[in-house]
């Protein structure tokens, strides 16, 4: 505006800011302008106002569309002199110069130290009190009061006097007490002002004359414009020069920089990134109390870097770039350091721009991956947090990756052609640009059964004592075959190295070897492993590295619950070496539900709360898995997941704690009525060979019967120790073979023997005939004094379900199954709806009653032994699945 006249409505504007100036002690921010002028003098729209009035009275804003929230509202010492007690105030000032004009021309310290003017020292030879007589403890008089305010006021329109202060500082809690460090040189042109009106008039020619610029080479003026341009800046290039810049940057300084107000751009600029800081932490602190505050006070400001060392890189550079770029032009009409060209200016800007960019690489605002999901396919499923629908996925900071799909919350990407490894992706959002996250990618699924080599040079006896060694060595190898872990130990002629993987191969030039002792553990006494054994030759194939992390899952991945029901929930991690891979469970996870009203996690278990569908969600180790969960009112027979993710369950069997799970290995575990699936026995390996447990049998108070693979005894655990005890019970003298199948009738075992035979075991391996039956029993049930014994085909291709009332003679058994053309059953249990079979072949569960089969379930996969619960839940073990089907009674 050229109008330099000011009407009533500038003037008490001017009023305004002018008291509040005084009143905080600093140039009032803009908001506080604007609430003020709304509530008190009735203008609304004081952006308007402001930018109306004359800049010989108030400073221009420094953004070229106004004033944002937190800028300074500046009146010029013109605009001071037409407030009511300005000139006063001028006054002081002008006497101010003076004396600082006459304290540098009299100083005799060294001209290289700082030569600084302090508001104690003024007031002093103003003879005006800061203090009170009776110091600090002795509120201030009247008097004191009016000179702290008037050095308050003071500093602030120092502040304004153009290259007369190098720097300047004052205390927070005591404003009146500041002090100047005097620009020696720049005292110069104040020595022939006298008084306000010539002070006045030596600052409105400073802003109409400034020295002048050096002269720059400048390219020939465009046709049809008066303004030539720099090399490499035209207007045109401008343009694309400004496409390089933060938007943010580009909006408030591209119209200064067209008009060649470089220093205002800069200023608007590094004023744009300290406002972006202080919205960020939500602070109106300016300088470095802001970005100190940001970077290295507050737990919930910037965190760009975890590094302590960064965040102290991170303050110098912001701090440094406020303050020197924004700083040095925020309290002077002329900067030390003055930009002079459209090229600085750009590259200045150029690192405000590269600075914002920084701030969006804050974790706690940048899009990021929390976790992944990748199933030896295409498709990449990451779970992102501060994503919209533009985001871009890049994959080792090279390749930006295809989308498949997104949806708030879950992105899936393309990742066909990718090497199978380790790698790293990070998310790009606009300008904001998020942390990397490791992923593993498995094209291929890996060794699942393999061999690794745990202990070499074992010696092996060819006789209980020990005292016949054999020429060869025995190699104890780590298993994993069919999804069930093991080890084994093997003669061999060969050298190998542990760790490694090695091939399954035996020496076809090598006789086998005979009967063999060995030692667990030096000091352990002698075991025997084989009768007769091969010599083992398999070939390194591989080293083995350290083990990483592919992927988790939640097994159950669905479940179905009635009201206040429980289940067993695992989180399962997928592990990897580079050749082999293999599961573990997670230990203590930590799973959130999407609605807590319907169900939660808590130590392993799952509980139904109220009737309704929730999605379980884990995140672990970078990885993530959910699986759904739906409450209701389930009806009868409703078939439902109870466990998955385990090795081939080879048994059930219901006990008063839960449900008893085996799966060839060592181990015995519990799904107990808490809910939880806990380990609750091992089996001592010096009974195992190369697998562990089989079916399982439970006694009403929960004795456990457990077949042992290869092995012609049964091992009873002991519920009164909580299964810390056990006894093999092996059979004596009597018909030969292998223990096939036992139910509990009392306190002894009925056993069904390979050969057919079945006999009553007592504990201390006696026994005594009850039958035999045709065919070879595969399973066993029993229920009031009824045997129900299930073998598999003989002379006729199908199965036969023989029903033994116990102290039958052979002729008084039945084949529940006669005339029926079934074939591949392998579990029987009673109910009291009906004998219950799997069939292993077809993955059906039927149900025998009146003479009628009716399939339950079908789909299932290699379904095994079934368990009752007291409840009449029915449990079925899932050879081929790994898993326990439950069906609702």
């Amino acid at each position: 505006m050229t109008d330099d006249v000011l009407n009533s409505q500038d003037q008490v504007l001017l009023q305004t800011v002018y008291e509040l100036m005084g009143q905080r002690g600093s140039w009032p921010t803009f908001t506080a302008v604007d609430l003020k002028a709304d509530r008190d003098l009735g203008i609304e729209d004081a952006q308007a106002a402001l930018v109306a009035i004359s800049s010989r009275y108030v400073a221009d804003p420094w953004q070229a569309h106004g004033y944002s929230d937190q800028d300074e509202v500046r009146l010029t010492l013109r605009g001071v002199a037409a407030c009511e007690g300005g000139p006063a105030d001028l006054a002081r000032l002008s006497e101010f110069v003076k004396w600082t004009v006459e304290l540098e021309q009299n100083s005799s310290a060294d001209p290289e130290r700082d030569l600084v003017a302090s508001s104690l020292d003024f007031a002093a030879h103003l003879k005006l009190p800061l203090s009170s007589a009776g110091g600090d403890s002795v509120p201030p008089t009247s008097e004191v009061m009016h000179a702290r305010e008037l050095m308050g006021r003071l500093f602030v329109l120092a502040d304004l006097l153009p290259q007369l202060w190098r720097g300047s500082s004052r205390q927070t809690v005591s404003p009146w007490q500041w002090q100047f460090s005097v620009n020696r040189r720049g005292t110069r042109p104040y020595r022939s002002v006298q008084g306000v009106e010539e002070l006045l008039a030596f600052l409105d020619g400073e802003s109409t004359h400034r020295l002048p610029e050096p002269q720059v080479p400048r390219a020939a003026p465009k046709a049809g414009t008066d303004h030539p341009a720099l090399p490499g800046t035209g207007d045109g290039e401008l343009a694309v020069h400004l496409t390089l810049l933060r938007p943010e940057v580009v909006e408030v300084c591209a119209q200064l920089l067209r008009a060649d107000r470089f220093d205002d751009a800069i200023f608007a600029a590094f004023r744009r990134l300290e406002h972006e800081v202080q919205q960020r932490i939500g602070s109106p602190a300016i300088g470095n109390e802001l970005v100190s505050s940001a970077f290295k006070e507050r737990k919930d400001g910037i965190r760009i870097s975890d590094r302590e060392r960064d965040a102290d890189r991170l303050f110098e550079l912001f701090a440094g770039a406020i303050g020197l770029f924004k700083g040095d032009r925020s309290h002077k009409d002329r900067p030390l350091l003055p930009c002079r060209s459209r090229r600085e200016c750009l590259r200045i800007l150029a690192h405000a721009s590269s600075l914002l960019d920084l701030l969006d690489r804050d974790v706690d605002r940048a899009p990021v991956v929390r976790g992944y999901r990748h199933d030896q396919g295409t498709a990449l499923t990451l779970w992102v947090e501060r994503t919209g629908s533009q985001v871009e996925v890049w994959l080792d900071e090279k390749h930006k990756l295809e989308k498949i799909s997104f949806q708030t919350g879950t992105l899936t990407v393309d990742v066909a052609g990718v090497p199978a490894g380790e790698h790293r992706i990070h998310l790009v959002d606009g300008t904001r640009q998020g942390p990397e996250h490791v992923v593993w990618i498995t094209l291929a699924p890996g060794q699942t059964n393999w061999y690794r080599v745990v202990e070499v040079n074992i010696p092996l006896f060819a006789d209980a004592s020990g005292h016949s060694q054999h020429d060869l060595a025995g190699v104890r190898l780590a298993t994993l075959e069919a999804g069930v872990p093991g080890e084994r130990i093997l003669a061999t002629r060969e050298t190998y190295q542990v760790g490694h993987y090695v091939s399954w191969h035996w020496a076809a030039s090598e006789h086998g070897i005979g009967a063999t002792w060995v030692r667990n553990r030096p000091g352990d006494p002698l075991r025997k492993v084989w009768d007769d054994n091969g010599v083992f030759d398999g070939q390194p194939v591989a080293p083995a590295h350290a083990e990483r992390l592919m992927k988790i899952s939640i097994e159950p991945s669905h479940l179905l619950l009635r009201g206040k029901g429980k289940a067993p929930l695992r989180v399962m991690g997928h592990f990897t070496d580079g050749t082999a891979t293999w599961t573990s469970p997670i230990d203590d996870p930590q799973v959130e539900s999407s609605d807590e009203k319907v169900a939660a996690f808590k130590g392993g278990a799952v509980f139904a709360k109220g009737p309704g569908r929730t999605v379980l969600r884990c995140l672990h180790g970078g990885c993530t898995a959910e699986a759904s969960l739906e409450v209701a009112a389930h009806p009868t027979g409703t078939v439902t997941t109870y466990l998955s993710g385990l090795p081939p369950v080879a048994g059930v069997a219901w006990t008063p704690g839960g449900l008893v799970v085996s799966t060839r290995g060592q181990e015995l575990w519990r799904a107990g009525k808490d809910g939880v699936y806990r380990l609750v026995a091992a089996v001592p390996s010096r009974l195992l060979q190369s697998l562990g447990t089989d079916s399982v049998a439970a006694r009403s108070d929960g004795e456990l019967a457990v077949r042992l693979v290869d092995r012609p005894g049964i091992l009873v655990l002991h519920h009164d120790g909580d299964y810390s005890s056990s006894k093999l019970i092996r059979i004596s003298a009597g018909p030969g073979g292998t223990p096939m199948a036992f139910v509990w009738e009392g306190d002894d075992l009925i056993v069904a023997m390979f050969t057919g035979a079945v006999l009553r075991v007592r504990m201390d391996g006696t026994h005594t005939a009850v039958c035999t039956v045709p065919g070879q029993p595969v399973a066993m049930s029993y229920a009031d004094g009824t045997l129900y014994v299930l073998c598999s085909a003989g002379p006729e291709p199908r199965n036969r379900l023989w029903e033994v009332p116990l102290g039958a003679a052979a002729g008084d058994l039945v084949d529940l199954l006669a005339g029926m053309a079934l074939a591949g059953l392998n579990g029987v249990a009673w109910s009291s709806e009906g004998i219950l079979l799997s069939n292993f072949e077809a993955g059906e569960l039927v149900r025998l009653a009146d003479g009628r089969i009716k399939t339950l379930v079908s789909g299932l996969r290699n379904p095994s032994q079934l368990a009752v619960a007291d409840t009449g839940d029915i449990y079925v073990a899932e050879f081929g699945a790994g898993a326990v089907r439950r069906i609702l009674a």
